[in-house]
């Protein structure tokens, strides 16, 4: 096991298992600048580390985040470097993660509220405690939602809930969340961490060929590809598909019924 702490994000490995946690407890865990940027630098060194097979994204302490710091959105949404182009933040940090070649799991406990949720759902899988609480509440700063939120939301919950979401900021209980769709998972919150311990157990027994090639896969599926790159892309993979070694390798273990011993590992690229 490896530990580091990079000022209010904390990076630990354990087990092929890499964990940020959100570390602003004063502020509930929302997201200033700095922190925003260390998510950034953490995802790109953890997405090309051979040894890191999943990344979970969690907050320090009772909760998991309260979207944006209020006295840093500024800074963190607004961001104007010297050429005067506004840098959103955030967005770096959405694209960070869905752009990710590896399986992201968030793990969501206590408050979840404004951009949480979206950084929370950028993630492929959300396991979250029944007694999380949810609000998404831009409209009560006056502020517009992020694109990718926004998109997103409308995706998971149709236009008239997001519009209801996001006209009220009100906070909804988590059988109507888990209703709609806001999370993967929501469960118990004395079950949360085996939950979570059996989720990762199940993926590191599959292949990492099978979980990052399906990863990018749905991505294809659902990006605005044309169709001929979307053709040329399933041509490739599926000749790909065909001579992996996991592939043989998860045959003969089927046949002589035993556990396979997959060894493909992602490229650093």
């Amino acid at each position: 096991m490896s530990q580091q702490q990079h000022g209010t994000i904390g990076v630990q490995i354990t087990n092929h298992v890499a964990t940020l946690t959100l570390n602003n407890p004063t502020q509930y865990n929302a997201l200033t600048k700095d922190m925003c940027l260390e998510l950034v630098g953490a995802f790109s060194g953890l997405s090309v580390d051979p040894q890191v097979r999943a990344i979970l994204i969690t907050g320090a302490g009772a909760n998991f985040s309260a979207g944006i710091a209020i006295d840093q959105m500024d800074l963190v949404l607004f961001d104007e470097p010297v050429d005067g182009e506004l840098v959103n933040h955030f967005d770096l940090v959405d694209r960070a993660i869905t752009s990710c070649p590896k399986p992201t799991i968030a793990v969501v406990r206590g408050n979840c509220f404004g951009g949480a949720w979206q950084l929370a759902s950028a993630c492929d899988i959300q396991l979250a405690a029944d007694t999380t609480r949810l609000a998404i509440t831009p409209a009560k700063v006056g502020l517009v939602f992020p694109r990718p939120g926004v998109q997103r939301l409308v995706q998971t919950v149709g236009q008239s809930r997001a519009k209801y979401l996001l006209f009220s900021g009100a906070e909804i209980s988590m059988e109507q969340a888990s209703a709609w769709g806001l999370f993967t998972q929501v469960v118990p919150k004395e079950k949360l961490e085996s939950q979570l311990a059996t989720l990762i157990f199940q993926m590191d027994a599959n292949s990492a060929f099978s979980i990052v090639h399906t990863k990018q896969a749905i991505t294809m599926s659902t990006a605005s590809t044309p169709d001929s790159l979307s053709d040329s892309y399933w041509a490739q993979l599926w000749e790909h598909n065909a001579r992996s070694e996991d592939l043989a390798e998860g045959r003969a273990a089927f046949a002589a019924k035993r556990r396979p011993e997959f060894t493909w590992v992602s490229p650093e690229n």
